[in-house]
């Protein structure tokens, strides 16, 4: 009898155990996560977006050279197209120097705007909704999968420059920078794109299926925090750079996020 009952027991613990461990949060958020990437890669507004980017720097090349006239020497180089020298563009607003990859940032909204939009106005968002109760784990998948989408533009944008620059007999010299710093750059755009999806993300869970106004609203928050993205991570960037970076993606990705959050749970799903 006392070893019915501590089988028993150690049943009944062992069952306990298994269900908690379907109900942490990685559990819960992992197969949403899953779904949301298999639904992103065939999404065309996915390839569209990263289309979109790669032809960026390709049209940059060209434009701005036939734009600048007798200036079109100031914008030989390959990797202006991508990135400036910390403080060498501090504060100048013009085309060339407006268009390179930090535009990337900007249509990475357009990417999430679709896709959360489709949630809403599919319909789809109650099934999800009726399966993951928890608002948050809603909030993580759509900003990791959002985070994703827009590194592959970030890399998209970065291989269309160096195919263009070598077609069109660019300088591919780094400078001060170096590869070091161009990597470091890289990375570093990458990792901020965790402070601009979970903000972008804020918009589209608060105007659901409205989409055009969910693209308005998260354009012109691309557009304001856009200065941020070239000031903050240079083309000579460190691994200081990258650090920091980081831990903006990080507080973002919280701060933002806790808010995506609060305005799911104080709002219907219709």
């Amino acid at each position: 009898m006392e070893t019915t009952s501590a089988n028993n027991k150690n049943g009944k613990t062992g069952a306990v155990k298994e269900a908690g461990k379907y109900k942490t949060f990685f559990s819960r958020v992992k197969p949403m996560i899953k779904l949301d990437f298999y639904r992103l890669f065939h999404t065309p507004a996915f390839y569209i977006t990263v289309g979109i980017a790669a032809l960026i720097p390709a049209l940059v090349l060209t434009m701005v050279g036939a734009e600048q006239g007798a200036d079109a020497q100031s914008f030989t180089n390959t990797w202006q197209v991508f990135e400036g020298l910390s403080g060498a563009t501090a504060g100048l607003m013009d085309f060339a120097n407006m268009a390179n990859v930090n535009m990337v940032f900007i249509f990475a909204a357009l990417l999430l705007s679709i896709f959360v939009s489709h949630d809403y106005g599919s319909g789809f968002v109650k099934n999800i909704f009726t399966v993951h109760a928890k608002k948050s784990d809603y909030v993580v998948s759509k900003s990791v999968v959002g985070i994703f989408g827009g590194a592959c533009m970030i890399l998209a944008y970065f291989l269309v420059t160096v195919i263009a620059g070598a077609i069109m007999g660019k300088s591919f010299d780094l400078g001060a920078a170096g590869a070091y710093g161009l990597i470091m750059c890289l990375l570093s755009k990458m990792v901020l794109m965790g402070v601009f999806v979970p903000l972008y993300l804020i918009f589209a869970v608060l105007f659901k299926q409205k989409l055009w106004m969910t693209i308005i609203a998260t354009f012109a928050a691309g557009i304001l925090f856009y200065p941020v993205a070239s000031i903050a991570v240079p083309l000579d960037a460190n691994v200081l750079t990258l650090i920091m970076c980081v831990l903006a993606a990080g507080i973002g990705f919280v701060g933002f996020g806790s808010l995506s959050g609060l305005i799911l749970n104080k709002r219907d799903l219709a």
